[in-house]
């Protein structure tokens, strides 16, 4: 039942800050689809794994006592929790399970939010236990 929650709460947490890189840096054209990110993905990206190395930080901290394996399964349930969400047409109802695909990959810059979150988890799971330790 952990496993799930952490899913659900990785899922909620990697939305919020990809949606949140989109705006910081594209503004209210964000809220009108991927357009900003033709002019604008450098920026959009680089704050997208920023962001997501620091949800992928707190988490790793909070759960260092997960195996990085465990972790990893947490991470990619939330990074494909994000294509159910977006899939699901809550967020747009022109978005389904058979084309939301790309604009997931697009928003999350395909591989790059998963690597940057599980690696920042190790990350915090080290720093907190070795800080613990002393």
């Amino acid at each position: 039942m952990k496993l799930v929650l952490a899913m659900v709460l990785m899922t909620f947490a990697l939305g919020f800050s990809t949606a949140g890189a989109f705006y910081a840096v594209g503004g209210q054209l964000a809220l009108q689809g991927p357009y900003v990110l033709a002019r604008e993905w450098p920026a959009i990206y680089t704050l997208v794994a920023g962001l997501a190395a620091t949800v992928g930080f707190v988490f790793g901290s909070l759960l260092r006592s997960w195996s990085p394996r465990r972790i990893a399964f947490v991470v990619l349930g939330g990074w494909v929790g994000e294509y159910v969400v977006l899939a699901s047409g809550g967020l747009a109802v022109e978005l389904t399970f058979l084309n939301a695909w790309f604009y997931w990959l697009l928003a999350t810059a395909g591989p790059v939010q998963p690597i940057a979150t599980w690696l920042g988890a190790v990350i915090g799971r080290r720093l907190r236990g070795s800080s613990g330790a002393s």
